[in-house]
């Protein structure tokens, strides 16, 4: 049996019982506490509510740690959301030259900003340089 279902079965069963239990033989019987004998159903609901609702919020808890297991295995069955669902546009057909670029139609280039001047030439190109200096 796993510890959700004992947590569920014996909560109203056993533990909000008890505490009520508990907190009105507290009620009655520590010193310095002064209750009226009419106020004693009260301070025993009000102990088991005190124990059911820690008890709820873990259930809450567990029911929310089950699920993320059941989407991460779900996820690692189904290759962690690989498959797309985005709706892909067809290509285009790019019509193409037949004429083979030539050196020439990269003539243009040779004007571009030449960046020589911001060359590293602190380090020696054949000597090795150590990682992290």
């Amino acid at each position: 049996m796993s510890l959700n279902r004992i947590v569920a079965l014996l909560t109203p069963l056993v533990f909000a019982p008890l505490a009520g239990v508990i907190s009105t033989w507290a009620a009655e019987n520590l010193p310095g506490v002064n209750v009226p004998p009419n106020a004693v159903e009260e301070i025993f609901i009000a102990g088991a509510l005190i124990a059911l609702a820690p008890a709820a919020q873990w259930l809450h808890g567990w029911q929310k740690w089950e699920a993320r297991q059941a989407d991460t295995l779900l996820a690692a069955a189904t290759g962690f959301g690989v498959a797309t669902t985005v709706a892909v546009a067809p290509v285009e057909e790019v019509a193409v030259a037949d004429e083979e670029l030539e050196l020439e139609d990269f003539e243009d280039l040779d004007d571009l900003d030449d960046f020589d001047e911001f060359e590293d030439i602190s380090v020696d190109e054949d000597e090795p340089v150590l990682a992290g200096s």
